[in-house]
């Protein structure tokens, strides 16, 4: 059984990790984070693209036979550049699509809320899926506080007063749902969810992209059970202790992080 391939700019993508580990327990992942070039979010989409296909690449070359991009800014910027660099026979699933589905299949119209980072929110992809569906929608950037929860400041004061400012101006209070438009967002979803009204749902697309993933490798031929065990691998293309320390948050038990350079990464 090929392993599941798993990326994003930093190692929030393990909250996604850790929906599909629980979704398909028989499949080995391969998570890549790329913390020598976090966060995405504040990158063109020219040089989001450019990441994402080296990592696409990598994660290919070393025989994943799905790939999950579990980061709303790739998601939003270099889908289809990750697409043509995974080829037609290996699925890959995006974090926007399917929580845009989950969305739509809870809600008939009325009013949806995204926060996210700069390059997601500027990119207009969750804005045109959704208006697409009969929804308006309210968004707005929110690029702080996935640097703060990836730097361990969550569930405190730092990130209670980023929450606070952002959300505020009361913009999100008559909305039906108020989507988590980063994949480090579910580690202060109770925070958010305190400074919204209770009529707020809130959405990750954690749990939306692993059942889609599901659907997708349920369709493959390929149903052997994996050998010697999950085998997975966490890899990231800058180590440090503070990114070790932060795995555990991101993915709900111990990992072991090794660093895994990039073979055609430059700079």
């Amino acid at each position: 059984m090929r392993p599941i391939g798993i990326f994003d700019s930093g190692i929030g993508g393990l909250t996604v990790a850790r929906a599909v580990a629980e979704a398909l327990p028989e499949h080995p992942i391969f998570y890549f984070g790329d913390t020598a070039h976090l966060p995405y979010g504040e990158k063109s989409p020219a040089l989001i693209r450019r990441y994402a296909t080296q990592i696409t690449r990598e994660l290919v070359r070393l025989g994943c036979g799905s790939i999950v991009v579990a980061c709303n800014s790739a998601s939003s910027n270099a889908l289809d550049a990750i697409r043509s660099e995974a080829g037609e026979s290996i699925p890959v699933i995006d974090v926007v699509h399917p929580v845009v589905d989950a969305v739509a299949a809870r809600f008939s119209g009325g009013q949806i809320g995204v926060i996210g980072t700069r390059a997601t929110i500027d990119s207009h992809w969750y804005q045109r899926l959704l208006e697409a569906r009969g929804f308006d929608v309210v968004t707005k950037p929110t690029p702080l506080l996935a640097s703060a929860i990836e730097e361990g400041f969550h569930g405190g004061e730092v990130s209670d007063a980023l929450i606070a400012a952002y959300l505020e101006s009361g913009e999100f209070n008559d909305v039906h749902a108020l989507i988590l438009g980063c994949t480090h967002y579910p580690l202060v979803a109770n925070q958010i969810a305190a400074a919204l009204p209770d009529t707020v749902a809130l959405v990750d697309s954690a749990e939306a992209a692993a059942q889609a993933l599901k659907r997708a490798l349920d369709s493959l031929a390929d149903k052997q059970a994996a050998k010697g065990g999950r085998g997975d691998r966490f890899m990231v293309s800058d180590l440090t202790e503070s990114f070790s320390l932060g795995a555990q948050r991101f993915f709900g038990k111990p990992v072991d992080l090794v660093e895994h350079k990039l073979p055609s990464a430059t700079g």
